[in-house]
Formats: structure tokens, C-alpha cells, sequence
């Protein structure tokens, strides 16, 4: 019986839970989901509806548990075999992926190593990169580890970034339904991300480019990128400043027009 962890969040995050769960030699011995200020306030019980549904009794630990003292996260890592990271919101420390046996791989919205660290798909649309998805051996670095499995999407302008990661997301969950057996009988080559510039952002930055500023000096290439960047599937969306510091929201719809002659 192999021994999994879980550390998961949102819609991806429970549809792997469901799948794992539902695996035969498969036993979850424990799951992590984010904390407070970074899950749904519907989160946990929505997990717990899982776990009743399969009579599994597995502990669920919230990160703020361990966020200054991870002694429970690192007893469950290294009773484990295996691990997944489903769009989990937070970093786990160095020391303990370096005193862990557990090989836990990591579900992420971009081509690494574009789009490091958080909100790749915005950051991607911003910069004009390519979308895609990318599943990673965790390690001690930001979304550095060997590759297994790697896929590009097709997009357009008329995207945002709420729809890129809805796509995103559901290509995720196919490419971990196809490697999870290989990966698990250690029949999958593993690659290692190739040597190019690539961006690191962390959380705060998209947060202080959310209110755009009345003289803000833009192409309409960038002013429209920036505004698709902004749109999330969550209902957050890009603010404008008026002269009088009045906020507004902004709503944006691109469809395609017909050819010019």
C-alpha cells in the first residue's frame, strides 16, 4: 500500500482528491489545504464531504497550523511515499523538502520555467508568453524540479485570464490522470526545464497593478493585455481611477470581427 499527502486547493485540488482516493494500493494518510486567507470559507467542508463520502477517517491540516511550527506537515511527509501539489498556495520550507523522502510532484498553470512562482497565467498574458501547464517534481527551489509532463495550449486576445485558467486547469487534471500510474511505478521520464529568461512574481505584485491610474501611459496592445490579465474567473476585475480618485470597475469583451479587405 502506497502512502500518499495531499496538498491541495480549489476545484483541481478536490478533483484530485476524488481520483486519489479512489485509487486500488493507494492509502491517504493526510491533507494539507491553504490557509484561511487563501482558501474559499466553504473549503474545508467541502473536502470533508469527500473523505465522508469514501469513509476515509484522514486528518485535514489547515497551513496556518504549521506556517511557524511544521511538525505535523513534516511527520506526514515523511510517513509518506508520495505527495501532490495541486495549486497550493504556499512554500514549503527548504529544510523540510531536503529531510524528506516523500517525492511529491507539483501541478502548475505554466511552461516552466515561465511563469514561476504566483499568477502565472496573468503575468504570461502581460508578457505575451505562451500558455500551458506544466507537472514538476517539487524541490528546494521555485517551481525548479524535473519535469514529467509538459503541454501548450492555443489562446487568444479575446481570452482572460480567468479563461486561460480554466483551460489550464482541466489540461492539469488530464495529464496527472495520465502519468499517475507511470509516476508512481517510476516509469516516467523525467526531464530537466530548459535554460531560458523566465519571470518570478510573487502574490503582492498583481495586487498593486490591480487599480489602473487615470494617466497611466499604455499601448492598446498592453492597456488590453493588461485588463485580460486582471479578469479572474473568481469575479475579480481590473479597477480604473478616475481624476477624482472615484474607482470603477472595468469589464472587458473581445470577439472576433471580420477579415479586412
Amino acid at each position: 500500500m502506497k502512502k500518499f499527502a495531499l496538498l491541495i486547493n480549489g476545484r483541481l485540488g478536490l478533483r484530485i482528491l476524488r481520483y486519489v482516493i479512489c485509487q486500488k494500493e493507494i492509502e491517504i494518510i493526510g491533507i494539507v489545504i491553504n490557509s484561511n486567507n487563501k482558501r474559499s470559507s466553504t473549503y474545508l467542508d467541502s473536502v470533508s464531504s469527500i473523505l465522508r463520502q469514501y469513509f476515509k477517517d484522514v486528518p485535514v491540516i489547515s497551513f496556518e497550523d504549521v506556517a511557524d511550527n511544521y511538525i505535523r506537515i513534516e511527520r506526514l511527509l515523511k510517513d509518506s511515499d508520495y505527495g501532490v501539489s495541486a495549486l497550493f498556495g504556499h512554500l514549503l520550507p527548504k529544510n523540510l523538502l531536503e529531510d524528506i523522502q516523500c517525492e511529491i510532484i507539483n501541478l502548475h498553470p505554466s511552461m516552466l520555467p515561465i511563469g514561476r512562482g504566483a499568477d502565472p497565467i496573468p503575468w504570461s498574458i502581460i508578457g505575451k508568453e505562451r500558455q500551458g501547464v506544466t507537472i514538476h517534481i517539487l524541490d528546494s527551489g521555485l517551481d525548479t524540479g524535473y519535469i514529467l509532463s509538459q503541454k501548450e495550449f492555443d489562446t487568444n486576445i479575446g481570452m482572460n485570464a480567468g479563461e486561460i485558467y480554466e483551460l489550464a486547469t482541466e489540461l492539469l487534471f488530464r495529464e496527472f490522470e495520465s502519468i499517475f500510474t507511470p509516476w508512481i511505478n517510476k516509469e516516467v521520464k523525467v526531464s530537466v526545464q530548459c535554460e531560458i529568461p523566465s519571470s518570478l512574481h510573487k502574490s503582492s505584485e498583481l495586487e498593486n497593478i490591480r487599480i489602473i491610474n487615470f494617466n497611466e501611459v499604455a499601448t492598446f496592445g498592453e492597456f488590453v493585455r493588461k485588463l485580460q490579465a486582471l479578469t479572474f474567473s473568481d469575479g475579480r476585475k481590473p479597477s480604473f481611477m478616475d481624476e477624482s480618485g472615484r474607482l470603477w470597475l472595468i469589464d472587458i469583451s473581445i470577439t472576433p470581427g471580420g477579415e479586412i479587405d
